[in-house]
């Protein structure tokens, strides 16, 4: 991911484009949390699955007694892409952007942004969740503890 200029830095003078920031209700839940700095995810009070993305009953047991915990960083990049072309204007003015997936150590398998300093897939990860410029909480592979990039 690559830092992009600041209104004031822009030659044009055109204010940059922000990161799509439609969002779920539910959605909100994981940039409050990101918010606090925790990495936070819903797990079903019946039967303890972990899930991602938010929704509003179980993925399992469609029990709707779903709450909010802490999650382990960890997981593992199980595939990854380059993007070199996007419909959205904010990302046309970043690509290349390298996304993928990762099976998180806590059950799911999320779409993540993949920071540069991550090895090429199959590899250990840890996700951080970031705010960015929209508001929005999003999931970023970053690379492993004691992994060098």
């Amino acid at each position: 991911m690559r830092d992009h200029p600041s209104h004031s830095d822009s030659p044009s003078g055109r204010v940059p484009a922000l990161p799509p920031a439609a969002r779920s209700p539910l959605g909100l839940e994981l940039t409050a949390a990101a918010v606090r700095g925790r990495f936070e995810l819903q797990v079903c009070a019946d039967c303890k699955a972990v899930q991602y993305p938010p929704r509003e009953a179980c993925h399992r047991c469609l029990s709707s007694r779903l709450a909010w915990a802490p999650q382990p960083d960890g997981g593992e990049l199980i595939s990854e892409t380059t993007l070199h072309r996007s419909q959205e204007e904010y990302f046309q003015e970043r690509v290349p952007w390298r996304v993928g997936l990762v099976r998180l150590d806590c059950g799911p398998t999320a779409i993540v942004h993949v920071h540069g300093a991550v090895p090429s897939a199959p590899c250990r990860v840890r996700i951080a969740v970031r705010i960015d410029e929209s508001g929005q909480a999003v999931l970023v592979a970053l690379a492993a503890a004691g992994e060098t990039a």
